[in-house]
């Protein structure tokens, strides 16, 4: 009971992430700003910091930008642009919000390493937009006639060299994040299983692999290295908040725990997006 803000705001989050990747741009982008409006509203309260109202404004502010930057960039190699921006002007902003509070006030430390961290989160859930795009705009850049087009991408075994990547969900096939949120709702369900820590954190593991591996046979054309890289991400992501959520026990009120929710998916969209950077050509 005491974690099913938690685990309601992961779900939700992941299974918003993944029907929105089938609707396109514009409902991931929406989909991404609402997720950094939660985390902003909580993060504050999670990390009991002062300047609550102030400090979220910035939180929301910077993944809004970031998100919005993502979604109108004309060039796959400027996708991650403005989350670069929006981190650091958002860390400024932070620093200036403490400044301005004047001296001898309490627990600044506090409020600008947790405001920080709150802004790091909320930008890089602008990966779920820019890996979305990106398979898109690498596909256009290599000359194909079709934005749904395929790219070929690594595989781990030689027979995997032939193997395509629809990379859209409007072609009717799995799209990179539509799988990377699809693991991420199969590991935070296996994630809140009343289990000891390491057999528990062992299992979120095993199944994200196992999910992204088999989503890929039932609806994918990907490769074992590909698909198990994502599932192997997710699943490491999962168990360590995992296994921070056990050691600092559940948060305080529903916002903070919203926001705890949140966070490893909105963590996820950079880690999607690097992937597909690292292993499409």
């Amino acid at each position: 009971m005491k974690y099913i803000p938690v685990a309601a705001s992961s779900l939700f989050a992941a299974t918003a992430l993944a029907l929105a990747s089938w609707a396109g741009t514009v409902a991931m982008t929406l989909v991404v700003c609402v997720i950094c409006v939660f985390i902003a509203l909580g993060w504050p309260q999670l990390m009991g910091v002062t300047a609550r109202r102030s400090l979220s404004s910035v939180i929301a502010a910077a993944g809004v930008i970031a998100a919005l930057g993502a979604a109108v960039v004309g060039t796959a190699d400027n996708l991650f642009f403005w989350s670069s921006v929006a981190l650091a002007f958002g860390v400024m902003s932070v620093f200036l919000i403490q400044v301005l509070r004047g001296t001898g006030r309490p627990h600044r430390l506090e409020s600008t390493i947790g405001a920080c961290a709150g802004v790091l989160i909320a930008t890089t859930t602008a990966g779920w937009v820019a890996g979305l795009r990106y398979p898109v705009e690498l596909a256009g850049a290599s000359g194909g006639e079709d934005a749904t087009g395929i790219l070929t991408v690594r595989g781990l075994l030689a027979v995997e060299n032939f193997t395509l990547l629809a990379v859209t969900g409007a072609s009717g096939e799995l799209a990179v994040v539509t799988l990377a949120a699809g693991t991420l709702g199969v590991g935070t369900l296996l994630a809140f299983m009343p289990l000891r820590n390491a057999l528990a954190m062992t299992l979120v593991v095993a199944g994200s692999v196992a999910a992204a591996i088999g989503m890929t046979l039932a609806w994918g054309e990907l490769t074992l290295l590909f698909a198990g890289t994502l599932g192997l991400v997710a699943g490491l992501l999962l168990a360590s908040f995992r296994r921070f959520l056990v050691a600092k026990g559940p948060p305080q009120g529903i916002l903070s725990g919203i926001a705890v929710g949140a966070a490893p998916i909105a963590a996820m969209g950079a880690l999607t997006y690097f992937t597909e950077r690292l292993l499409l050509v």
